[in-house]
């Protein structure tokens, strides 16, 4: 077997040559200040938003002041208001640009259809860019075929052409597509303006393949002629969908000698969907990637598959210069082969919980009887990470159908009477096994539900709701109809109660859940709102290093208020990141449990910006609308399907190659925050 590459890699320190990291392009922050911090009136329609209180803001949307008018149809942007379509409709024949252009944001929020021809209607004869370029997004956003039609028929300017790219990416996203659509795609993938061919590769990784299929070559060519830059990490991407083995050499090629580690991360990928030698061998070799994200990719990628070599995986783990981010996704490999000392030792010699949890869950992959004690005895550990990690691994076990069925549900059982957030949520769909129903599963179920209090356990209430979507005992319908229809339940809970019934009922049966109003949530202290100022800096002193992030105080308030309180009262200090996800996002912030379950009792509204998540843009994680926290996410790279779901707040102006070194488990040293003045 020739590796020779991946040793002298590993004993010599080869790796990729890495460009230093170019600073990060700043997204459009979008929105032209209002003077909301010095404005009562502006200050009272934002009130009207937190309250949720559509009524009053459409109301708004007459009023004399064009301020006013552009500020409550932002705000419908973040209610999604469907009682508001007619009123936002006529705005978009508004004097002024502003009112015109948040207008049409917040028709592209509330994802109704109808609105896409009073959208393209405007299209044709609006003048103003800014406008222009929030018609083609929200088109992107809600429109049909004749409206895709339009955007691909509309004059715009030069400059515009990259709204243009982003409009029809969104269509894509959605399934709306046609031969023009592919066609225009293909031919602006090599196009002079960066922006336009980025968005055209992006839309290929987010819609159908059999749309743009025809555009092979092209893509192909475009991939062979881009030497690095965030397009060429999507035409990787893309041609990992396509799976075509004529691709192979390309794409191995890419990950070898790409200097963009986001081109290199996508590559490795790729390259895990193909059984061939090739692949697997470059994959080997990017093990020893200078960037730890493409390795640990490579590692994922090289766990899946059956024939990565035990040798490879053993000096991985014992090889002590490997990030342990690296060594993890390998340990399947181990557990697979029966090296469960080798897991075990691996584990002993980690110091850190997400490490230990890592460790447990390959155990998973595993047939070895020792492995499985070893999972029933961590599965009642009392750090929940690894209880869950635990509870996981058995699962894959119990998936394999080899062993009885009490003893696993005892473990389940026990998991989700902890009632924490973790194990609840972890074992609460392996519990709708039916194989499971007879030890008295559903009774279960409801009983640690009801032990439950929304918003801050949210998500296990969820899981439990769409499991018990799935048991028949006779009880489940009246228990889902009363969440349903509970006017005092949470959204988030009426939801997964209705797409439960709508599952669960007869074919042809469709459950719609109305009204039950928000929950509650903090006010705005617009005192503290001004001492921060419009662009407070959020300053991370990190395990990797310093990252500066500029906030938007007047487009997401409710958000920077908790962030800035959040980090003078020190609560960020020390606080892991918990979430990294290669050439995607790391993510942060739970000061409650340092897991990411954690959060505090009252959420936070979603305010839905016309930030778009470019590369360096920061966000509120979220388990559903309006049940932000304070854990946060910075982006590595251009994410646009994120745009209008989840709050965008801010962008790194500093350190973005720190953000990009994070890995899991890294702390946030220090967090501070710098008035604008």
């Amino acid at each position: 077997m020739r590796l020779p590459a991946l040793f002298a890699a590993l004993l010599l320190g080869g790796c990729v040559v890495a460009r230093p990291p170019a600073p990060p392009a700043a997204p459009d922050l979008g929105r032209p200040s209002d003077g909301l911090l010095t404005s009562p009136a502006l200050q009272a329609v934002v009130d009207l938003q937190v309250r949720r209180d559509g009524d009053a803001l459409a109301e708004a949307l007459a009023s004399p002041d064009s301020l006013t008018r552009a500020r409550a149809a932002f705000a419908l942007g973040s209610v999604q208001d469907p009682d508001a379509v007619p009123a936002l409709r006529t705005l978009l024949d508004d004097p002024m640009p502003s009112v015109r252009a948040d207008a049409a944001f917040a028709l592209g929020q509330t994802a109704d259809s109808t609105a896409g021809v009073a959208l393209a209607v405007s299209l044709r004869r609006e003048a103003t860019p800014s406008v222009i370029a929030e018609l083609l997004d929200a088109l992107g956003k809600t429109g049909g075929q004749a409206d895709l039609d339009a955007v691909l028929e509309a004059e715009v300017p030069i400059a515009l052409e990259p709204a243009r790219a982003l409009a029809l990416a969104r269509f894509g996203m959605r399934g709306v597509t046609s031969d023009a659509w592919a066609e225009w795609l293909g031919g602006h993938l090599l196009a002079r303006d960066p922006a336009v061919r980025d968005h055209a590769a992006y839309a290929l990784t987010r819609s159908p393949v059999d749309a743009w299929r025809g555009q092979a070559a092209r893509v192909r060519a475009a991939f062979d002629s881009l030497a690095d830059g965030s397009a060429q990490a999507s035409l990787a991407r893309a041609l990992g969908r396509l799976a075509d083995p004529a691709d192979l050499g390309r794409l191995a090629a890419a990950l070898g000698r790409s200097t963009d580690w986001h081109a290199r991360v996508q590559a490795a990928r790729a390259l895990g969907a193909f059984p061939d030698v090739q692949a697997r061998d470059a994959l080997v070799n990017a093990l020893a990637d200078v960037h730890p994200h493409v390795a640990a990719t490579a590692a994922a990628a090289l766990a899946e598959r059956d024939d990565t070599p035990l040798a490879i995986a053993l000096t991985v783990a014992e090889d002590d210069r490997q990030p342990w981010t690296v060594q993890a996704p390998l340990l399947p490999v181990l557990a697979r082969a029966g090296r469960i000392d080798a897991v075990q030792a691996w584990s002993d010699r980690q110091s850190g919980p997400f490490a230990r949890a890592a460790a447990l869950s390959a155990l998973g992959a595993s047939d070895d009887a020792t492995a499985l004690s070893r999972l029933f005895a961590a599965a009642s550990d009392d750090d929940p990470r690894i209880a869950a990690a635990a509870l996981g691994a058995l699962g894959q076990r119990w998936e394999t159908g080899e062993y009885g069925a009490r003893r696993f549900f005892d473990a389940f059982a026990s998991g989700l009477r902890r009632a924490d957030l973790a194990t609840t949520t972890a074992v609460a769909p392996l519990l709708a096994d039916s194989a499971f129903w007879a030890f008295g599963t559903a009774d279960l179920l409801r009983e640690v539900y009801a032990e439950l209090d929304a918003p801050a356990d949210v998500e296990p209430m969820v899981a439990i709701i769409e499991a018990i979507g799935q048991v028949r005992d006779g009880a489940e319908v009246d228990f889902l109809v009363g969440i349903a229809l509970g006017q005092g339940s949470h959204p988030a809970l009426r939801e997964a109660a209705r797409d439960a019934l709508n599952d669960r009922l007869s074919e042809g049966v469709d459950v719609s859940v109305m009204g039950g109003g928000s929950t509650a949530t903090t006010g705005i202290d617009w005192a503290h709102l001004a001492g921060v100022g419009r662009h407070p800096r959020l300053i991370l002193d990190t395990d990797r290093g310093r990252v500066v992030i500029e906030m938007d105080t007047e487009s997401a308030p409710q958000t920077v208020q908790l962030i800035t309180r959040t980090a003078a009262g020190d609560l960020y200090d020390g606080v892991p990141f918990h979430r990294v996800v290669a050439d995607f996002v790391v993510q942060g912030g739970d000061y409650f449990r340092r897991d990411g379950y954690g959060g505090p009792e009252t959420p936070v509204r979603s305010e839905f910006t016309r930030i778009r998540y470019g590369t360096g843009t920061v966000g509120m994680a979220s388990a559903g609308k309006d049940t932000e926290g304070v854990q946060f996410f910075v982006t590595h790279s251009a994410q646009p399907h994120l745009d209008g779901r989840y709050t965008a707040f801010g962008r790194v102006v500093e350190g973005q190659d720190v953000v990009d070194a994070i890995t899991q488990g890294d702390r946030i040293r220090r967090a501070r925050v710098v008035p604008d003045r």
